[in-house]
């Protein structure tokens, strides 16, 4: 009996080992996430707006490469879901190595949650996901968006689509949305 116990904690200690190890290397080859996710910050509207004026070119730039960009499209087509992201270096080879050296220089900078494309068969948008802050029951969020036009704009502040959103205008078609849950 006790040399089937020491069999069987054998085949246990064994079949963890063998699990952490494909774990392991499951997790190191697949995609990287560009920011880690202790490195993500929430930021206030005013933080947020400040970071914007101190970035405005290199965000512009960005907001460029992603909206024209041909692989993000296609994703957009494929997928159908209305909207898609850079968070990982899977969509590097997208980009060249000079717009995807400012997409990182965005994340390094801001330390967002996410970079955004959305079109939900509208025009597109961009937009940059800052980290949440959680208090009690409540989450907040601050987004950065740029929005083709006035109606997009619009379109967006109604309800359903940021149930507690709050815009605020910043530069042409750059605006702070402060998102509310509380859920």
């Amino acid at each position: 009996m006790k040399k089937w116990k020491k069999v069987f904690l054998g085949l246990i200690i064994l079949s963890v080992a063998a699990l952490t190890t494909y774990i392991a290397i499951d997790l190191s080859s697949g995609p990287k996430f560009i920011l880690p996710a202790k490195a993500i910050e929430y930021h206030t509207k005013e933080e947020l707006t400040e970071l914007y004026w101190q970035n405005e070119d290199l965000l512009s730039s960005v907001k460029s490469s992603v909206l024209s960009n041909e692989g993000m499209l296609q994703e957009l087509i494929e997928f159908k879901e209305g909207d898609t992201g850079i968070l990982t270096e899977h969509k590097k080879d997208f980009f060249t190595e000079d717009e995807w050296a400012n997409i990182v220089s965005v994340f390094e900078k801001l330390h967002p949650y996410m970079i955004m494309m959305e079109r939900k068969g509208r025009p597109l948008t961009f937009y940059i996901v800052s980290g949440y802050l959680k208090q009690d029951s409540v989450s907040k969020c601050t987004l950065l968006y740029w929005f083709p036009n006035e109606d997009e704009r619009i379109y967006h502040e109604k309800p359903g689509v940021f149930p507690d959103g709050v815009f605020t205008q910043i530069d042409g078609g750059w605006y702070i949305v402060e998102e509310t849950d509380d859920r």
